[in-house]
């Protein structure tokens, strides 16, 4: 398993631990990327758009809130990397903030650089060979539902078919 956004590996370690799963992470933070191999998570430091790791390494790719603050000129990529090291009949699973059509804000951490919710499952399901076989909208800090489009967040799985 490939985490993209692992920050300190948190959820990679438990994963690990409960489910005896080889996991991975990828996270452009340094002190993050330490954080994550002392929590015993094979970790590296670097982005989305450039994977480290063979062609057709994972069985399951993750990207955990990581999305929304990657530049929009790399999303392309970023699918076309994530595909390569996806194993046929792999899963992708997405966790970010959700919006029905493209928004762009000011990021309220860093001046000078924005973060953009959309419906991120759009990177792959328009494609023959993904198949989205759960997508849910809840509150970002909760597991409730709100009507607040400003707060949705989605968990998307998609499945990459080897017969497409």
């Amino acid at each position: 398993m490939l985490e993209i956004g692992c920050g300190e590996g948190k959820r990679l370690a438990w994963l690990a631990e409960n489910f005896h799963l080889e996991c991975h992470g990828i996270e452009p933070s340094a002190l993050a990327v330490d954080a994550a191999k002392v929590a015993g998570v094979e970790a590296v430091q670097g982005t989305a758009d450039v994977l480290p790791y063979e062609t057709e390494m994972f069985d399951i790719v993750v990207f955990g809130f990581c999305l929304y603050l990657c530049d929009r000129e790399d999303l392309f990529r970023i699918a076309q990397e994530c595909n390569r090291v996806l194993k046929p009949d792999g899963w992708v699973v997405i966790l970010d903030f959700f919006a029905p059509m493209p928004t762009r804000r000011p990021y309220h951490h860093r001046e000078g650089v924005y973060s953009y919710k959309m419906d991120y499952r759009k990177l792959f399901d328009w494609h023959p060979a993904y198949t989205c076989f759960s997508h849910e909208i809840n509150h970002h800090a909760s597991d409730e539902f709100t009507d607040d489009p400003q707060e949705w967040v989605a968990i998307s799985v998609l499945r990459k078919n080897t017969l497409a």
